[in-house]
């Protein structure tokens, strides 16, 4: 198994869409403005928001990529909390997927 994390706009690429679609499955963490809005307060590296009001800039990229993001396999909702949970939500969206296709489900392997 391996674990392929995209930037953001990555998953935009028609071709790339199809290419982990034949390939793989797509998870999508979806996060709410006021969640995306304190991450990347901790982060000043996004080169995306350095043009703008985050907030704005925010919402105009939700508007135009949630549509695409939720053609991902898998949407997990990645609120705050600790990262943990969302692995946890992550493996058991996995494990159903898998089963309902007839596959071997991927082990957690996550340290402790």
């Amino acid at each position: 198994v391996q674990i392929i994390a995209t930037g953001g706009g990555a998953f935009m690429d028609p071709s790339l869409r199809a290419a982990v679609a034949e390939r793989g499955t797509s998870v999508w963490l979806k996060a709410e403005l006021p969640v995306l809005l304190e991450r990347v307060d901790r982060r000043k590296t996004r080169p995306l928001l350095k043009t703008g009001d985050p907030k704005e800039i925010l919402e105009r990229l939700m508007a135009e990529r949630y549509p695409i993001y939720a053609q991902a396999d898998v949407v997990i909702e990645s609120g705050e909390g600790p990262h943990q949970i969302v692995v946890d939500k992550i493996m058991t969206q996995l494990k159903h997927a898998c089963a309902n296709a007839g596959m071997d489900a991927p082990r957690d392997e996550t340290p402790e």
